[in-house]
């Protein structure tokens, strides 16, 4: 029987524990279109203008060529939706240098696919199985970057008024930020838990959010620009079979807490599920059988760095 006294049950933030994220994050992947709305941005006309367009304009002329365009990915996972936008910077850019910083084990499955299967012969690789701030720690902010991709990873970072002053501090002048952050409006981020105040007291984030990212650019003035990006995941399992291992991991990864459905308590288990069911809708799968489609929305902000390159 699942207790309902909120002090026996604490609700633990996912993200420190990276076994139990790694495996709700591949029920996610298994359940979701991510893959291939993202591939599609990359290829829009939105990426293009937004970011391939403003770097070689910006650099076009005043770049070493022995080292060529410097890109630094944190947070990269296993490379999928990077590798999507290296393929693209090298159509303009003759020589790319790309910096990984990843510290779980996905970092060793992005390796393996781009020995197999190269991204293109201009980009040579740097690895770091490392924090962001571990590798700050090693590294120091000297070296400079013209691009960074922070995908959907800003959640780790903590705090957004420290992290985002790290970010930009390693960006040279004229480069930019690609952050991709939920929005508070609609998917996980208007998830209620995230208002609830019920989590682990020792964990100061429940789940940042762009209005939390947007609100920290604008208090440092600092440059940007955003569209939106809407992706949709299938919820069907945990909707409907509270014993699914595999949904009960998405539902975890989703809420990012820890053993959510056993945890949380009775009216808080309620609330959820209840914006599940109201953010969700019926859909016909290929076969003809029914699943619950649930829609995440992100803000993609483009963070550029005041002066153009000299």
């Amino acid at each position: 029987m699942m207790a309902s006294n909120m002090s026996e049950n604490k609700l633990l933030n996912i993200l420190p524990d990276m076994k139990h994220c790694h495996k709700g994050y591949a029920a996610y992947c298994s359940k979701t279109n991510k893959w291939q709305e993202m591939q599609k941005w990359t290829e829009s006309a939105d990426f293009e203008s937004n970011v391939v367009a403003n770097l070689s304009k910006n650099f076009s002329g005043h770049m070493d060529q022995q080292i060529g365009l410097r890109v630094l990915g944190i947070g990269s996972g296993e490379g999928i939706l990077e590798i999507y936008q290296l393929r693209k910077l090298a159509t303009k850019f003759p020589k790319i240098s790309a910096s990984v910083v990843e510290p779980s084990e996905l970092i060793t499955k992005y390796k393996d696919t781009v020995s197999r299967n190269p991204v293109a012969d201009n980009i040579t690789f740097e690895w770091y199985k490392q924090t962001f701030d571990e590798y700050l720690a090693c590294h120091g902010s000297d070296k400079k970057y013209h691009f960074i991709s922070v995908v959907h990873a800003v959640y780790f970072l903590g705090d957004p008024d420290v992290s985002i002053k790290k970010l930009y501090k390693l960006l040279e002048p004229g480069g930019i930020i690609l952050l991709i952050v939920v929005t508070d409006h609609t998917g996980t981020g208007s998830i209620p838990l995230h208002q609830s105040g019920l989590k682990d007291d020792k964990i100061t984030n429940n789940l940042i959010n762009s209005s939390q990212v947007k609100a920290t650019l604008e208090k440092l003035q600092i440059e940007y620009t955003q569209s939106i990006y809407k992706e949709t995941t299938d919820i069907t399992d945990f909707m409907t079979n509270d014993d699914s291992e595999e949904g009960n991991f998405l539902l975890d990864f989703l809420t990012c807490t820890i053993n959510f459905r056993k945890s949380a308590p009775d009216d808080v288990r309620d609330r959820v599920m209840c914006h599940f069911q109201q953010g969700s809708r019926i859909e016909k799968t290929d076969d003809g059988d029914a699943k619950i489609s649930y829609n995440i929305t992100s803000d993609i902000l483009f963070v550029t760095r005041g002066d153009k390159a000299k």
